[in-house]
């Protein structure tokens, strides 16, 4: 889910019925060590709303704007906070994350439905969340294999705008159609590869509705999918196929961020990585691989180095070939 803006939809309350565990929460995160990064402003652009939002929110006494869909926004804000910070790796800018933006906003410039595709844990949902942050008014879906029916996609795009306005008579696909319409606000479908035939075409219709940018961010399976009925889904012109490149420094990155115990390996650390995406075709293999050495590493009896941590969790994982 992603931001939308409170003002149009103000919703005045002398009373209103805050969330205190949400709200709490919201306060010991601006009250603890990095409370500079979460002042109003910083926050508010995080969130995608007016920085008097969460000041009053925070005050607890009075909110000027839509309170439930600020909550609903607060809740996505820890649940992405959650992710990074049990992954233990920020998101970079790499150039996978640079080809998937400037192919965002392409299809955002252009109002068109298009799709991209690269390969699995090749950092496609990075790059998503990395867009996000400077383009809080995007949306964003990502499908899983329990919501990749027509249904799940209309819902969840429901949730994301929210329901000021609706009359509870209207079916959501119009209600949907008439608030996005002309809107420009792009639709970001992140695993698209996985969509039922009947989502992926609820979606084609959807965008010839609305003209909306869509991007269908996907692996390779993904064509396989538009293929499979061509004349349903010709409208669905614009393909980018982004291909890994310059691994060195997203595999520096996991490693320093991951290992923070290098003591001099950093350059071997990286060749191994290397030869992991070079084997394993990404970068989740790379990360899982790291993540478990540093974990060997802090819990051998004896010490060892980060480099023979690797490797012995090389032997602990999947794999059908041998470190050089």
């Amino acid at each position: 889910m992603s931001a939308t803006s409170l003002d149009k939809t103000p919703v005045a309350s002398a009373a209103p019925h805050f969330n205190e565990t949400l709200r709490q929460r919201l306060l010991e995160l601006r009250a603890g060590p990095t409370k500079e990064n979460y002042s109003n402003n910083k926050l508010a652009k995080k969130l995608g709303v007016n920085s008097s939002y969460v000041s009053q929110y925070c005050n607890g006494k009075e909110f000027s704007g839509d309170l439930a869909m600020f909550e609903r926004k607060l809740e996505d804000f820890f649940r992405n906070e959650a992710r990074r910070r049990a992954s233990g790796v920020e998101t970079i800018s790499t150039d996978e994350t640079r080809a998937v933006c400037n192919g965002l906003e392409t299809l955002r410039k252009l109002n068109e439905i298009g799709c991209m595709v690269i390969v699995s844990g090749g950092g496609k949902s990075r790059a998503g969340e990395f867009y996000l942050r400077e383009n809080p008014l995007a949306i964003y879906f990502h499908v899983r294999s329990w919501n990749n029916d027509k249904n799940s996609v209309e819902g969840a795009l429901f949730k994301a705008v929210g329901q000021a306005g609706w009359d509870g008579q209207t079916k959501r696909a119009q209600f949907l159609i008439a608030k996005l319409a002309g809107s420009d606000r792009l639709l970001i479908v992140d695993d698209a590869h996985k969509l039922t035939k009947a989502a992926l075409q609820w979606l084609v219709d959807f965008w010839e509705e609305t003209l909306i940018p869509i991007a269908l961010i996907g692996t390779p399976a993904l064509h396989d999918l538009l293929m499979s009925d061509t004349q349903r889904f010709s409208r669905i012109q614009l393909w980018n196929e982004i291909q890994p490149s310059n691994p060195r420094t997203l595999i520096t990155h996991l490693a320093t961020s991951l290992m923070p115990e290098l003591n001099g390996e950093l350059e071997s650390v990286c060749d191994l990585g290397e030869q992991i995406v070079g084997h394993e075709g990404c970068y989740r293999a790379v990360y899982k691989q790291f993540k478990l050495a540093e974990e060997i590493r802090a819990g051998a009896k004896k010490p060892i180095t980060s480099v023979q941590a690797i490797r012995s969790a090389h032997t602990k994982l999947l794999r059908d070939w041998q470190l050089n």
